[in-house]
């Protein structure tokens, strides 16, 4: 049913496999560079108890690069 809404290919398929197994990778290990001593996440900002890179962003960062990866490695380039 989903196939028939959007149009998923299986380049996006594993790319979504991709990010989402990067982001729990990344949620169990907790690095401190996006999680507090108390294993929250630390808000958006530049102060030294805070992230300029928070997890939303480089699991979304993931999956778009994971995608055009595997788009280039399919020869294509559009």
């Amino acid at each position: 049913m989903i196939d028939s809404l959007f149009n998923i290919n299986g380049q996006m398929k594993l790319a979504i496999v991709i990010m989402l197994a990067a982001g729990y990778a990344i949620y169990e290990t907790k690095p401190t560079y996006f999680f507090k001593e108390s294993g929250e996440f630390k808000q958006f900002g530049l102060k030294s108890d805070e992230t300029p890179f928070p997890f939303f962003m480089i699991v979304t960062l993931i999956g778009f690069t994971s995608y055009y990866g595997l788009l280039l490695k399919e020869g294509k380039y559009v």
